[in-house]
C-alpha cells in the first residue's frame, strides 16, 4: 500500500508518494503559500495517488489534537483544524511537526541510528533542535535552542516570532539573514544572493556570513555545554546548500564551549528527510486524525 506525504516548510512544500518498499515513486516540489491547505489538494491531483489511503502531512509548528496549532514560518498565528481542512480526500490523516518528524526518519534511517545520543539541528526559515538521548526521542520543548538570545547590542536586536529580541534564528534563520541583509547590505538581497555573493569574494556578503558563522559557533556552543552528545546533524535549506559556509570550525566553536564538540555533519537524507518521516508516522498508524 502507498502513502502519500507532505513536507510543508517556511519556503517549500514538498508532496511525495511512498511504495511499500519506502521508496519515493513521485515527488512535487512547489513554493508554499499561506494557504498551504490548498496546495495539498493541488498536489494531491497531480500526484495521482488513488492507490494510497493515508496522508501524513509535516507542519511547521506545534501540533495538538490534530491541529496545527500555528506555523510561525508561514506568519500562521492561528489553529488550522487539517482534518476539517482536507475531509474532501478521503484519507485516513496523520499530523506532524516537522522538525519531530525528522528526528524519526533521522533515528531509523539517517546516521543518527549508529548514534546513542544526537542532535538533529535544522537551520532554513527558521531553527529548531530535536533530541535523542538513549535512542529515545526527546518529546516537547526541550530542544529550543534557537530562541537562545546571543545578541545584546541595540543595531542587533531584532524581534524574533517569539516576541523576545537578538534570538539565534532572529539573525541566522532565513528571515534572520534577511535581517543582517538590511541592516549591513541594504540592496533586498535573498539569503541564497547573499551567499552566492560572499562565494563570489563581495566583502559586505563575506562580512555578513562571517557573522553569522560566529553566531552559529555561539548556538552550537549552548547546545555542546547543554547535553553531550555523539553528533550535530545538520538539515533545513540553508543547512544542507551552504554548510561549509555557515557551520564554523571547531576551533570556532571552542570559544563558546567547555565540552568536547562531537562530529558535526549533514544529514544522509537530505531535504527528503521530512517526507520520509511523515511516511515512518503514517505506516506506524500515529498521530492518527481520522
Amino acid at each position: 500500500m502507498s502513502i502519500e506525504c507532505y513536507d510543508i516548510g517556511g519556503t517549500w512544500i514538498r508532496g511525495a508518494i511512498f511504495n511499500e518498499n519506502r521508496k519515493i515513486v513521485k515527488k512535487i516540489k512547489k513554493e508554499v503559500v499561506k494557504d498551504f491547505c490548498s496546495q495539498i489538494k493541488q498536489i494531491h491531483k497531480d500526484l495521482s495517488s488513488k492507490s494510497s489511503s493515508k496522508i501524513s502531512i509535516a507542519v511547521p509548528g506545534p501540533v495538538s489534537n490534530g491541529l496545527l496549532t500555528k506555523a510561525p514560518p508561514l506568519g500562521i498565528d492561528y489553529p488550522i483544524d487539517l482534518k476539517k481542512e482536507l475531509k474532501d480526500l478521503g484519507k485516513e490523516i496523520y499530523i506532524e511537526n516537522d522538525l519531530n518528524a525528522a528526528v524519526e526518519a533521522e533515528l531509523n534511517f539517517g546516521t543518527g541510528k549508529y548514534c546513542n545520543n544526537f542532535y538533529l539541528l535544522t537551520i532554513s526559515t527558521g531553527i529548531g533542535v530535536g533530541l535523542v538521548l538513549n535512542k529515545n526521542i526527546i518529546q516537547g520543548t526541550s530542544g529550543e535552542f534557537g530562541h537562545n538570545v546571543l545578541e545584546r547590542r541595540n543595531e542587533f536586536l531584532f524581534k524574533c516570532g517569539c516576541g523576545n529580541y537578538g534570538c539565534w534564528v532572529s539573525l541566522c534563520g532565513g528571515n534572520g539573514i534577511k535581517n543582517l541583509e538590511n541592516k549591513l547590505i541594504g540592496k533586498n538581497l535573498s539569503p541564497a544572493e547573499v551567499f552566492e555573493r560572499a562565494k563570489s569574494g563581495d566583502k559586505k556578503a563575506k562580512d555578513l556570513v562571517k557573522r553569522v558563522r560566529d553566531y552559529n559557533a555561539q548556538g552550537l556552543g549552548i547546545m555542546i555545554n547543554a547535553i553531550e552528545v555523539d553528533k550535530i546533524i545538520i538539515m533545513g535549506s540553508i543547512g544542507l546548500e551552504q554548510f561549509s559556509q555557515i557551520i564554523p570550525k571547531y576551533s570556532q566553536i571552542r570559544n563558546y564551549t567547555i565540552n568536547k564538540i562531537p562530529k558535526i555533519e549533514r544529514t544522509s537524507l537530505g531535504d527528503d528527510i521530512c517526507l520520509i518521516g511523515s511516511y515512518l508516522i503514517a505506516k506506524d498508524g500515529r498521530n492518527k486524525d481520522l
